[in-house]
């Protein structure tokens, strides 16, 4: 049947409780230098830098220089370039280790609340953090959303990568920007979201040249996924007419509860409605069969039919519940905001 939906959350594509920033407001101030210093600063090849060991190995970290962009004073990469007029640009800055692997995603929680919100704007608590593999398959934590800065009110798409690397957390920040010659700085804003999903293709190019250790690990584990968990959207709207005043209200909700069990059985529940209020027609699916994990996709074999989803995270909510991030299959399955089919589901732990 199809099934109704509200509207999905966007894939928070990209930066725990160590600094590794000497003082506060650098971030701010390389943000704010990103143009003034890309000028002139010296193009690098692709040899790239290693440390810590090989990468792939325990221990290993390897952070290549991404082709085409040049070498920031300090650490780090930077690139622009002009697109119908506008700059864009993004910036590769490496903030060092973080000892230990435990608890990642509240680490790096910590680290956007406290190191991020004491040089930008707009930074919210408790982010979502997602997790996805680096070029050659070790695991990263992530997360990632538009900031203002504090000096000049531009905005910018911070994101926070923690690589696992052996025994430590490498850490690495990307910061987006947009520059568009005159206009207001509330225009600017609106026109420099809408160019994130252009920028991070850049981003993407980047990371093909992060590689952390060990490899081979499950980006989400079965025990993760084993539980009950549920997601659910409500989305309304109202139209008036111009000629006689009359209002109309729609709306769209919808519920889906899996229980994914320990011996890989699942079940799966929905009911969904749409229509105006107080006659919104509803309709409801169910399914049984078994589930299995690969790499990043969770496949649901069941009687009526076969659902993928790439597995995108597994972090915790500030209450403490499990959750889990799920994209539905899609040919263009990719962490690109904005993208066609770039939308997924976040399913709570149910009581």
């Amino acid at each position: 049947m199809s099934r109704p939906r509200g509207p999905l959350f966007w894939i928070l594509v990209t930066l725990g409780g160590v600094s590794a920033l000497c003082c506060s407001g650098s971030l701010g101030l390389m943000a704010l230098g990103f143009f003034a210093t890309s000028d002139t600063a010296t193009p690098v090849g692709n040899s790239g830098v290693a440390r810590g060991g090989t990468p792939g190995e325990p221990g290993g970290f390897g952070l290549d220089a991404p082709q085409g962009w040049s070498q920031r004073e300090g650490g780090g990469f930077i690139t622009e370039w002009k697109d119908r007029g506008d700059t864009l640009g993004v910036e590769l800055i490496p903030l060092g280790s973080v000892p230990g692997l435990g608890d990642a995603e509240a680490r790096l929680s910590r680290m956007w609340s406290e190191r991020i919100g004491a040089d930008w704007n707009d930074v919210k608590p408790n982010p979502l953090v997602l997790r996805r593999f680096v070029a050659n398959g070790a695991r990263a934590h992530f997360t990632s959303a538009t900031v203002s800065h504090k000096g000049n009110g531009r905005r910018f798409r911070l994101s926070l990568y923690l690589v696992e690397a052996g025994d430590r957390l490498e850490s690495l920040v990307f910061i987006q920007s947009y520059v568009s010659e005159g206009g207001v700085v509330a225009a600017q804003g609106m026109m420099a979201e809408s160019s994130w999903g252009t920028s991070h293709v850049r981003v993407e190019d980047a990371l093909k040249g992060v590689r952390g250790s060990p490899v081979g690990l499950p980006l989400v584990t079965d025990s993760e996924v084993t539980g009950s968990f549920v997601h659910g959207s409500t989305t309304t709207g109202q139209w008036v007419n111009t000629f006689t005043g009359g209002t109309t209200m729609r709306a769209v909700t919808s519920r889906s509860d899996y229980v994914f069990k320990p011996d890989h059985a699942f079940q799966f529940k929905y009911v969904g409605g749409s229509g105006p209020a107080g006659a919104m027609a509803f309709g409801t699916e169910s399914d049984t069969g078994t589930w299995s994990v690969k790499h990043d996709v969770l496949t649901l074999a069941g009687a009526q039919r076969t659902r993928r989803y790439l597995l995108i995270g597994a972090a915790r909510t500030p209450e403490g519940k499990r959750t889990l991030f799920l994209m539905p299959e899609h040919p263009g399955w990719s962490l690109q905001p904005g993208a066609i089919g770039m939308s997924g589901e976040l399913y709570v732990e149910k009581e």
